[in-house]
């Protein structure tokens, strides 16, 4: 990028202040003349961006989307990538390149795509996104990158996707159109993940991070789901770690997830006592044998909240624990 900028344009301003220029005066035409050019076979056939049908023969469509992709060569992303910093003036020319470099079948250029669009959310007031229906557009382009849950180089694309997903989420003004779309990444995206990766521990982390911020957004909606999320996060609690730091790291998220979740849904959490239950005494005994202080600090916390939602229903299960073994859970219920 340094030689781009350094001998881009003739005009003769002070190297310190030559990037500032260019984004000030030439973004436009860096647009026009650089970017749009290498861009247009893909705009034309591209079905967001030519505003074309559903083609017949997809595979020949994909094929052709695919194919002879002049943006690849020499250093057209890290220019693009660069660019989107000044949005506003400039979207019409910026939205057809990003969108292409999105829905390209290469994870690498995913990944690029993803972080563009990421800017545009963190920069671009959420007027304008509605506004130009970009919410929807680049909801659909970053939901597919959820479903790539195979391999270890899918890591970096969802850790990429999930949070520019919640933002972008997170930015619509519609309540109705904001939570069905937290919701679908809730059933569609987490859940569905977990039933396809949930034993793989390098996703796990990724797919338990956003349920909290989920949770907190959509508040007593997400009791419907309850029957699939407290399984996931009890699971999750109650790995055995054995020093391991991603699945250490995965019990205390998945703990402090459970917290959100129960204080969003209290009412109906004394329906899944037991198997919260029987999640909190594995987890303390392990943990507390362990020594790991951090733990069982969030497992205290998350019994009094716990506590607080069952309205004495957890007595009983509580009173046997501590009679089982009083000196290891009277610190978790007494204390």
């Amino acid at each position: 990028m340094q030689e781009f900028i350094s001998s881009y344009c003739v005009c003769q301003v002070p190297a310190e202040d030559r990037e500032k220029h260019i984004l000030d005066k030439h973004v436009s035409e860096i647009l026009e003349n650089r970017l749009k050019p290498v861009f247009k076979r893909q705009t034309q056939i591209h079905p967001v961006l030519s505003h074309q049908p559903e083609p017949r023969y997809r595979a020949a469509y994909e094929y052709d989307l695919h194919e002879n992709q002049e943006w690849k060569i020499g250093n057209t992303l890290d220019i693009l990538l660069w660019i989107t910093i000044d949005l506003e003036k400039n979207l019409h020319l910026i939205i057809p390149p990003v969108l292409i470099v999105l829905d390209d079948v290469d994870i690498e250029y995913k990944e690029y795509g993803v972080k563009m669009v990421h800017g545009i959310v963190k920069k671009l007031d959420s007027n304008h996104i509605s506004k130009f229906g970009l919410d929807n557009v680049f909801f659909e382009s970053l939901f597919k990158c959820l479903y790539r849950l195979s391999q270890d180089r899918d890591i970096e694309i969802l850790k990429l996707t999930y949070p520019c997903i919640l933002d972008l989420i997170g930015s619509i003004k519609n309540e109705r159109t904001r939570s069905g779309f937290y919701e679908r990444v809730l059933t569609d995206g987490i859940m569905t993940g977990y039933q396809h990766a949930g034993q793989k521990i390098k996703f796990l982390p990724i797919l338990l991070q956003p349920i909290a911020t989920i949770y907190d957004a959509i508040g007593a909606i997400g009791v419907q789901y309850l029957k699939a999320i407290i399984p996931i996060l009890c699971d999750s609690m109650s790995m055995i770690s054995s020093n391991n730091e991603i699945i250490q790291g995965t019990n205390q998220l998945a703990a402090e997830s459970l917290i959100t979740v129960i204080k969003k849904c209290w009412p109906r959490i004394p329906a899944y006592e037991g198997v919260i239950m029987q999640t909190l005494a594995k987890s303390w005994s392990y943990n507390l044998t362990n020594k790991d202080t951090k733990m069982c600090g969030t497992l205290k916390q998350l019994y009094t909240v716990f506590e607080a939602a069952c309205q004495g229903q957890e007595i009983a299960d509580k009173e046997a624990l501590i009679a089982y073994n009083p000196s290891v859970y009277e610190p978790l219920f007494c204390e």
